[in-house]
């Protein structure tokens, strides 16, 4: 059964998240009227897969063109970027084309990042294909790409023109590949809804074996955090920021392990770290700490960086965080199961010197050795 959402994000048009087993046949439906050509832009994982059917879908009412791109998150760059703007070019597509994005969070980042500069911004849409990409990089509009100084450093806020999470797509995924999604909804958890962590571990298995019947609902709960926050911060300029929670450590493992550490499986390891700073803050309980690290565990998602990955290597990685702003190093950190810090004069940040840092990362590492 399809659910629709509506994303009303301030300053920008309102659009509709659909999700639901067997709905890419709605992708006609939501298409801009004066659409002449659909872009479909994916990675060369996922195109064999589901390229030609999302092509089905839209043929009759307008020309496509497929452009694809090696997959993985080091080919997130500016080269794969003009390579992809060159055959745009070479199409001789107009401002009545279309992008879909189609694809995990690598390739909805990726394209919409394109479709925010191609012809100043054409609309695009998001067509996600992994869980991570599902609960999270389809909605909200923020694009980029990598660089050898961080993640996403470059890139562009550009909100989609609809959103159509198709639940069937996500049956061919790797186990691993369904733990990324999972860490993104623990985080939404953490950010705004403690009974969605119960929930998370309660429907684990179900999550995991991808059964479309019981999937639906942790997806659309966890849509529902996101798409609220970012309307009302589409820029993120202030509450927006709640949604880099584990992410400034996370980013670091990411970069540090040359991205050989999956994006999800960073961020959960993150939480792990960025809740262990929120506790010697005296930010966060004790006890909210090891509930938060109980229910990874019960996840089956890290509770650390590996060992591997030195403590004063990963604090040196934070330093290209975005967050960051004069000179001051701010984080996202929980106050609770379900709440995080309010608005205070770094925004919904807060300061956190090094040595705290990199005592969570140590404590982090050897408590869970």
């Amino acid at each position: 059964m399809r659910k629709i959402l509506n994303v009303r994000p301030a300053g920008s048009r309102n659009y509709q998240v659909r999700i639901g087993p067997d709905i890419l046949h709605e992708l006609i439906r939501v298409l801009p009227l004066e659409c002449a050509t659909v872009c479909i832009i994916s990675d060369d994982n996922v195109a064999p897969l589901y390229a030609e059917k999302v092509k089905a879908v839209v043929k009759e009412r307008a020309e496509v063109e497929i452009i694809t791109f090696p997959a993985g998150e080091a080919n997130k760059n500016r080269m794969t970027k003009e390579q992809i703007e060159d055959k745009l070019l070479a199409a001789n597509l107009r401002r009545d084309c279309t992008v879909v994005a189609l694809g995990g969070g690598v390739a909805l980042d990726m394209a919409g990042f394109v479709a925010s500069t191609f012809l100043r911004g054409v609309p695009w849409i998001t067509l996600p294909t992994s869980l991570l990409a599902a609960v999270d990089a389809s909605i909200g509009g923020k694009t980029g790409l990598n660089t050898t100084q961080g993640k996403n450093l470059i890139g562009a806020f550009h909100q989609p023109y609809a959103v159509l999470i198709n639940l069937d797509f996500l049956t061919s995924l790797p186990a691993e590949e369904i733990d990324n999604g999972l860490a993104e909804m623990v985080k939404h958890a953490v950010i705004a809804d403690a009974d969605h962590l119960n929930e998370l571990v309660e429907a684990a298995g179900e999550i995991r074996s991808l059964n479309l019947k019981t999937l639906e609902r942790p997806v659309r709960r966890s849509v529902e955090i996101k798409a609220k926050i970012v309307s009302m911060d589409p820029g993120e300029r202030n509450l927006r920021q709640v949604l880099n929670c584990g992410h400034t450590i996370g980013h670091a493992i990411e970069l540090v392990s040359q991205y050989r550490i999956k994006h999800g499986l960073a961020v959960a390891a993150g939480l792990s770290v960025e809740a262990g700073i929120a506790n010697q803050l005296g930010l966060l309980s004790t006890r909210e700490l090891e509930r938060l690290r109980e229910v990874l565990r019960n996840l089956s998602l890290p509770l650390a960086p590996p060992d591997i990955l030195d403590p004063a290597i990963l604090l040196e990685a934070t330093r290209t965080d975005k967050k960051n702003r004069l000179r001051k190093n701010l984080y996202s950190l929980p106050v609770g199961l379900g709440k995080m810090i309010s608005a205070g004069p770094d925004g919904y940040v807060h300061q956190v010197d090094d040595e705290v840092v990199l005592a969570a990362l140590e404590e982090t590492q050897e408590s869970l050795a």
